[in-house]
């Protein structure tokens, strides 16, 4: 090897040699923590008192029937949204004659479900029968949905129409009417 390159290769590894040298004994202070987090989902939980608000035999046209149930809001979370499904079992010609009014949530009236069959309400999806905004001093509920830790009342009356014709064919007919009620959560928010 000639001496420049002896030169280079002695430089190199004294370049090297100083490196893990200095490498090696470097120091420094250090701390370490921890961020610890907590994370919990709600409950949503829809109560209805009394279960069965009909039961009701022997009717004729003309008969009707006022009754009431509550929705409570059992749950953590605030209910942003009650919607209903109705289905029926039974004589199907009767589902025709059945008229349903509901007549009000919470002391308000509700006035676009009103006067509709079990038959037409059985084709009707996802009917919000939701409280809106109300005021009874000192409490103020605005907006829609059922707050944690309170309820709603929604009365209905339901009429067997008597429509003038011959209903001989309804005598002894019977018919089984489920609202099914889903209660969904207020919209997501910053926390």
């Amino acid at each position: 090897m000639n001496f420049k390159k002896k030169l280079g290769m002695g430089i190199a590894t004294a370049v090297l040699g100083i490196g893990l040298i200095g490498g090696g004994t470097f120091a420094y202070f250090s701390d370490q923590e921890v961020v610890d987090n907590t994370f919990a989902a709600g409950t949503l939980d829809l109560g209805v008192d009394p279960t069965i608000a009909f039961d009701i035999e022997n009717l004729k046209p003309g008969d009707y029937m006022t009754r009431s149930f509550h929705m409570a809001n059992e749950g953590t979370l605030n209910i942003g949204k009650v919607l209903m499904n109705t289905s029926a079992s039974g004589t199907d010609e009767f589902k025709d004659h059945l008229r349903v009014d509901f007549l009000t949530s919470d002391g308000k009236p509700i006035n676009d479900l009103s006067g509709k069959t079990i038959a037409e309400l059985e084709t009707m999806d996802q009917l919000d029968i939701t409280p809106g905004f109300w005021i009874w001093w000192p409490f103020v509920r605005e907006g829609e949905g059922i707050p944690t830790g309170t309820d709603d009342t929604i009365r209905i009356k339901i009429t067997f129409v008597d429509n003038g014709e011959d209903q001989n064919f309804l005598q002894g007919a019977g018919l089984d009417v489920q609202f099914h009620l889903e209660a969904e959560q207020t919209d997501g928010e910053r926390r």
